[in-house]
């Protein structure tokens, strides 16, 4: 299988016909109850756009309706979680003389999940059946993605394998449906006008107004039709990807509290343990992968299977590279003395900050010396990382050269032989915003 991406921003995703009602049906307590509600369509297609909180639809239908005679009909299967507000009916044919006058929303049945559109429209064609498309936003419709890795006993082989799962408490089932995941909210909400109402979960300066973030957002196309019953998860196999080549390093990170004012005292940063390996083709992958947790498991020589914990996958686009930490508590063993049963450590830091200047409010200079010590027989390569606050920042100077990663992060590679120690010096140089 294999899956589109499409980058975007919030602001782009805001769609300015629909505005985000939070609630359900039950604030429309007054509508009738028709207990026998007559379906008169067919379900065309179903296009489902799934966000963090709600789930836009776009939805074709064929109704029937008698020649050249105004009148009624109606339609089941819409969710109870619908919001009223922002649904919107148009006719599909462009042909003229079909019109949609009104519309009203009601429940099927008592207790019932679904609702049922009562339309009333004009009509002076001769066609009995038409074509109408709905757009609406409805909740309790989510997703997540679920990864399970496994990794040899040298860490070099690796065996991935992702589920989407669609989690749908909305009561109403979607039968071949196009979906596309957003891992963000949705980028408009609307305030509104009954003050009564609370359930909004942010609320604008003034009544309304949209809500936008310039946070980017990915949205993850499926390229096969799914079935989605009306309640229950749904999984969709993502990737399985059984032939993976990864490699294995250790990371240091010196930034956060490391920035601000420590001089004179000490910090013994920790050194983790990271698997990496590229998403492309050749490594059987070459699809964008979702943000979302990871099972680890390692197997020994004999086929054992021990299970690392829990790690975290970031959004990781066709190309980049999957990086994977592994737990602390086996970070530990792998610098530990071979056959040795206290598990003592082997690889020793020291972080001093040696100097702190506040040149203004909002400018600081600091130096620093990180001591690295490998007390193992073999050599040892180490990334430090540097993440940065945002703003303007300066590497003023370095006894080692550094590169950088994005615009908010240096790193520095660094080779330390059996039984030998390095020291890192640098000063930076902040403007924080």
């Amino acid at each position: 299988m294999s899956s589109g991406i499409i980058f975007m921003r919030k602001q782009n995703l805001i769609l300015l016909t629909v505005s985000l009602f939070v609630g359900s049906f039950e604030a429309f307590g007054e509508a009738e109850v028709h207990e026998k509600l007559p379906l008169k369509d067919s379900i065309q297609s179903n296009i489902l756009t799934i966000y963090k909180d709600a789930t836009l639809i776009q939805q074709t239908r064929s109704i029937s309706t008698e020649t050249g005679k105004d009148g009624n009909t109606s339609f089941q299967g819409v969710p109870n979680t619908i919001c009223p507000e922002s649904l919107m009916i148009t006719s599909a044919a462009k042909e003229g003389g079909f019109e949609i006058s009104e519309f009203s929303l009601a429940p099927t049945a008592a207790g019932a999940s679904d609702l049922g559109v009562i339309l009333s429209f004009k009509n002076t064609t001769s066609n009995l059946l038409k074509q109408i498309q709905l757009l609406y936003l409805f909740k309790n419709l989510g997703w997540h993605i679920d990864y399970a890795l496994y990794f040899s006993a040298n860490y070099e082989d690796v065996k991935l394998n992702a589920w989407i799962a669609v989690n749908n408490k909305s009561g109403v089932g979607f039968s071949k449906s196009q979906i596309q995941f957003v891992d963000c909210l949705i980028p408009a909400s609307f305030v509104p006008l009954n003050p009564s109402i609370d359930s909004v979960q942010a609320e604008p300066s003034h009544k309304g107004e949209m809500q936008t973030s310039s946070e980017p957002a990915h949205a993850y196309v499926c390229d096969q039709l799914v079935d989605i019953p009306a309640n229950g998860i749904k999984r969709i196999s993502w990737v399985n990807s059984l032939e993976i080549k990864a490699k294995q390093d250790y990371r240091l990170f010196v930034g956060g509290a490391y920035l601000d004012d420590m001089e004179g005292k000490s910090a013994h940063p920790i050194v983790e343990t990271w698997i990496s390996f590229q998403n492309t083709k050749e490594q059987t992958l070459g699809m964008p992968l979702p943000k979302g947790e990871v099972t680890l498991y390692h197997g020994d020589e004999k086929g054992a299977i021990e299970v690392l914990g829990k790690a975290f996958i970031p959004h990781t686009a066709v190309g980049q590279e999957v990086s994977v930490k592994v737990p602390a508590t086996q970070a530990e063993k792998n610098f530990s003395t071979p056959n040795d049963d206290k598990a003592l450590r082997t690889f020793e830091t020291e972080l001093e900050q040696t100097e702190f200047k506040k040149l203004s409010d909002k400018i600081t200079e600091s130096s620093y010396r990180l001591n690295l010590k490998n007390k193992a027989n073999q050599p040892i390569t180490i990334r430090v990382t540097l993440d940065l606050p945002q703003g303007e920042w300066t590497v003023v100077r370095e006894n080692i050269s550094h590169q950088q990663n994005g615009d908010q992060q240096v790193f520095w590679t660094i080779q330390i032989g059996a039984n030998s120690e390095v020291d890192l010096k640098y000063r930076v140089r902040l403007i924080r915003n």
